[in-house]
């Protein structure tokens, strides 16, 4: 059995006990019920509640940035594909043209066939005009060479530049005028009897490199001469080479067979 001693000290501790838990639960509501307390508070909470607002801020504004970043690329690639599409148009063959490109530049080939000589080194031959043009003055016998060449070519598809003794010249006509039916024929020049006649032969030998006789033009390119005329017709290709170069000028191309003199007498 306990003695009285030991139940008294006892009995003070579980006092002590009980005081000192009181005493702390009275502070500690007293501490959260001062200002003290409540201020921090509020200002702990509101530093929370800014930092997160401006984590939120930047988290936006990183998203923006990204957003506009990619606008502004795709934009970009935008335009530059759009350029590419008119380089390749621009640079192109006339097969991908727009709006009858191709169309009007070959109408406007016909048109130039029609009213100028359209032959080989057409490009060095212009040059070199130009270059002759600022060193010499046109000539009024020039003029006239050029004007009376220019009406010669609409005549007909095909001209035949010929000297009436020429028997190189008398072979190519027999083989065009005689054995092929063509339409619209071709036209004749006979430059020792034309008033221009040296003029114009030395003009056709700038413009084709060909100084002898004949010489025959298709739409103002020359294919040559009797010896020329003569192989494509062996060949069988002169028919093929005046549609050709002849192009929608040249209506019909027809040979024609001639009979030997047996059949002829039957």
């Amino acid at each position: 059995m306990p003695s009285q001693r030991r139940i008294k000290v006892f009995g003070l501790m579980v006092l002590l006990t009980v005081l000192i838990t009181l005493y702390m639960t009275s502070s500690a509501r007293s501490t959260q019920n001062s200002d003290f307390y409540t201020k921090t508070s509020d200002a702990l909470v509101a530093n929370d509640l800014a930092e997160k607002a401006a984590a939120e801020k930047i988290d936006a504004d990183d998203v923006g940035a990204r957003l506009k970043a990619a606008e502004d690329a795709a934009k970009k690639a935008a335009d530059v594909k759009g350029q590419k599409l008119l380089t390749e148009e621009d640079e192109g063959k006339g097969e991908k043209s727009v709006a009858g490109r191709v169309l009007m530049k070959e109408q406007d080939e016909e048109k130039e066939s029609d009213r100028v000589v359209d032959i080989p080194h057409a490009a060095e031959e212009k040059e070199e005009k130009v270059v002759k043009a600022k060193q010499e003055p046109e000539t009024k016998e020039d003029h006239e060479v050029e004007v009376e060449l220019n009406a010669i070519l609409k005549k007909s598809p095909m001209i035949i530049f010929s000297k009436s003794f020429c028997p190189f010249s008398r072979k190519a006509k027999t083989i065009l005028l005689q054995q092929y039916k063509i339409v619209p024929p071709p036209y004749v020049v006979e430059l020792d009897k034309h008033p221009l006649g040296p003029a114009l032969q030395a003009a056709l030998a700038k413009s084709t490199r060909r100084h002898t006789v004949p010489n025959v033009l298709i739409n103002g390119r020359s294919i040559g001469g009797g010896d020329d005329v003569e192989a494509l017709h062996q060949k069988g290709k002169l028919e093929s080479t005046i549609r050709s170069m002849g192009g929608k000028r040249v209506v019909e191309v027809t040979k024609i067979e001639v009979k030997s003199k047996e059949e002829v007498k039957r």
